[in-house]
């Protein structure tokens, strides 16, 4: 049967969910090409549909249940082996033979993090409603079959679906602030100018949201960042020369945003600013390998407050000392693409 690829040409809707019981996770997605009755079966299939760069949220089946953690996708997937048994009805039909190696589909992941508030079974059934009336909202509009992640029934409660890898819309992990590190990891500029995201360990707002929305839309206004920058750079500047530093904005040349120096000791610092609540953040190729080769320290300035008039006030301050970012942890979000020779000279021509 043809996969519903209703995600395609929407680079936002890239979330996946691993539902399983393995002690690896994080490592690989990993599913038998076919099912015990020797057929394609959507849920093994869908992990050839996965791409790099793409969000893969983890059910664990033995914790919980429910969502621990994510990854995400380093690679293509390709054609692998498994050995496997199914736990299925088929699996207990081929009985307690030794199971054999068989044709499987892979991609591997990287960079698993576990979620500092889980999305235990009970939290989601406390949304129940909500989740239900954006499943059939998203199957009147795209189709189906979604591959949605989660089961609903008349008899009994929310539970997740039966099989191995399903499809997570973009507005199901908008509905959950404990999913806000994942928003933020997924997308490459933020909206500094919108409101700061709700802290996950709040009650949700009972306001519905509309599905469409995601909260973090490209930056409109490029002063407005740059007012929340150099708000951010103005705190740390001023509280290191209060300290006795000698300070020195290296930004504009450097692949780090400031230096510090006292009693002939040098520090390189790297400052983030955001309106919003900060729980991933963007960074240059630059910023890595150097952090990677110098000891840096990473200070993010999140909740600032920015006014109609691009004035700034206020805002959270964390410190990293000592700070290098892993790169399995790294999730691209942009690309340099060196441009292919044979392009046409001047424009198009009329076709």
């Amino acid at each position: 049967m043809p996969v519903n690829r209703w995600w395609s040409g929407d680079p936002s809707e890239r979330y996946w969910l691993e539902i399983t019981n393995r002690d690896d996770i994080g490592t690989n997605l990993l599913a038998p090409q076919l099912n015990d009755r020797g057929e394609d079966y959507w849920s093994y299939s869908l992990v050839r549909q996965v791409r790099p760069g793409d969000l893969v949220l983890h059910w664990d089946k033995n914790h919980g249940p429910g969502v621990v953690g994510y990854s995400h996708v380093v690679g293509e997937p390709f054609a692998s082996t498994i050995t496997w048994q199914s736990r299925g009805t088929y699996g207990r039909r081929r009985g307690d033979a030794t199971p054999e190696p068989e044709p499987a589909w892979e991609a591997r992941l990287g960079g698993y993090r576990r979620l500092e508030h889980p999305v235990t079974q009970t939290r989601l059934r406390e949304i129940e409603p909500r989740l239900r009336v954006l499943r059939d909202q998203l199957a009147e509009a795209l189709g189906t079959p979604l591959y949605f992640p989660f089961v609903f029934s008349d008899r009994r409660p929310l539970r997740a679906a039966q099989g191995y890898l399903t499809k997570v819309p973009r507005a199901c992990v908008e509905e959950l602030p404990e999913l806000l590190e994942l928003r933020q990891t997924a997308i490459s500029e933020p909206d500094e100018g919108e409101a700061a995201a709700p802290d996950p360990t709040e009650a949700p707002s009972s306001s519905p949201r509309r599905a469409a929305s995601t909260g973090f839309a490209r930056q409109r206004d490029a002063r407005r960042r740059r007012a929340v920058e150099r708000h951010a750079m103005d705190m740390v500047m001023s509280h290191y020369r209060g300290l006795g530093y000698d300070v020195e904005d290296v930004g504009d040349h450097s692949p780090w945003d400031i230096t510090v120096c006292k009693d002939g000791v040098e520090s390189h610092i790297e400052v983030k600013g955001s309106t919003l609540t900060r729980a991933a953040i963007n960074l240059t190729d630059g910023e890595v390998r150097h952090a990677e080769s110098v000891p840096t320290r990473l200070i993010v300035i999140d909740q600032i407050e920015l006014d109609s008039g691009l004035r700034c006030h206020g805002g959270r301050w964390r410190t990293w000392a000592d700070w290098v970012p892993g790169r399995e942890e790294l999730v691209p979000t942009a690309y340099s693409y060196p441009l292919p020779g044979g392009g046409f000279k001047g424009p198009p021509p009329a076709s």
